[in-house]
């Protein structure tokens, strides 16, 4: 006959205790033991698999020989552009003006005499009415559109103000614009700009 044992009143205590213990370590997310790591995932800077990456598939696609390019479209500021020239004589406040009118962002600007005026890149003489002569260089700057036509006249231009007594191109090459003015004489100068327009006082 199998005899029947009776749990004592300290194990029925003990084992409800034991069960809620192990039941609380599952909802809360106790670790448990964990195994010993492998040798591969001891290993100094093993990357995890769901590491992002390319795949180790060895897909046969892709490969190249060198030279190899790769070609983008990136938008270049855009060039300021010299559209237009302008003059006109003040003879009521004693001075000549000359103004460029110019798209896109002003650029830099130096005026300087020059003892003659010469066309770059080519280096041939300029013939220009006055005495003395300002040289306008403007960088970076172009006097032609995308196509290449020119948008200033490239020909001397003879004007006969007081101070002011032509202008011609003498540059436009490589983003550098210049401009030459024939002065009457020694002249004191006033420059300035406000936006799209760049110009230039003259005075004796």
């Amino acid at each position: 006959m199998r005899r029947i044992t009776t749990p004592s009143p300290l194990a029925r205590v003990v084992l409800p205790v034991l069960a809620l213990a192990t039941l609380t370590s599952c909802a809360t997310g106790t670790p448990a033991a964990s195994p010993a790591p492998t040798a591969a995932s001891s290993a100094p800077g093993a990357v995890p698999s769901t590491a992002p990456g390319p795949s180790m598939s060895c897909e046969g696609g892709g490969w190249r020989p060198v030279p190899a390019s790769v070609a983008r479209h990136v938008a270049a500021p855009a060039m300021p552009v010299i559209t237009d020239v302008r003059t006109a004589a003040h003879p009521e406040c004693g001075y000549d003006r000359l103004v460029l009118d110019i798209t896109g962002p002003l650029p830099s600007a130096e005026v300087r005499y020059v003892p003659q005026v010469t066309a770059d890149p080519s280096g041939k003489p300029i013939t220009l009415p006055g005495h003395r002569y300002l040289l306008i260089t403007l960088r970076p700057a172009q006097a032609h559109g995308s196509s290449g036509e020119s948008t200033v006249t490239r020909s001397a231009q003879v004007l006969g103000y007081p101070v002011l007594k032509g202008y011609a191109l003498a540059s436009d090459f490589e983003g550098v614009f210049s401009l030459a003015l024939g002065l009457a004489g020694p002249a004191s100068i006033r420059i300035g700009e406000f936006p799209g327009h760049w110009y230039i006082d003259v005075k004796a």
